[in-house]
């Protein structure tokens, strides 16, 4: 049973890189209109965006809710990781909410999208520290998983 337990998260971790990957690959896309470079289907790449952003936040918070008791556990022994994963959740938080705003507003509202964009990069950066971090443990669980 516990094997199974293992392999579901790290099913889940590698689902959550997916998405991770996909809505910041699309954000950049999106962003580079900026600077003059625009894609098209615009409206397409805007939705695959959102879906995955949202899928993202929907992996995270079992990803969270799986690990929660472990990271409080690691919090004198890795206190890197600790620090990058709490700053990993409040930028999350943060590029969650200015996209919903940004989103769901009825009215542009003037830079949002660039501090979304920033935002975003900083959350990416701090996820990618805390992907590089904890994949020794995530293919410890995805073997201990196989048979």
């Amino acid at each position: 049973m516990i094997d199974k337990t293992m392999k579901t998260k790290a099913n889940i971790g590698i689902a959550l890189v997916i998405t991770f990957a996909i809505t910041l690959f699309i954000g950049i896309i999106l962003h580079l209109k900026n600077h003059g470079i625009v894609f098209h289907p615009r409206c397409v790449l805007k939705i695959v965006h959102w879906i995955s952003g949202y899928a993202m936040t929907a992996l995270l918070i079992i990803h969270w809710t799986q690990f929660r008791k472990m990271l409080n556990a690691m919090k004198k022994k890795f206190r890197w990781f600790y620090t990058d994963t709490w700053l990993l959740i409040i930028l999350f938080i943060a590029t969650l909410l200015t996209g919903s705003v940004k989103l769901l507003s009825p009215v542009k509202i003037p830079h949002l999208g660039l501090w979304h964009y920033g935002i975003g990069m900083a959350m990416s950066i701090t996820a990618l520290i805390h992907l590089l971090r904890g994949l020794p443990s995530w293919n410890r669980m995805r073997k201990s998983g196989c048979k």
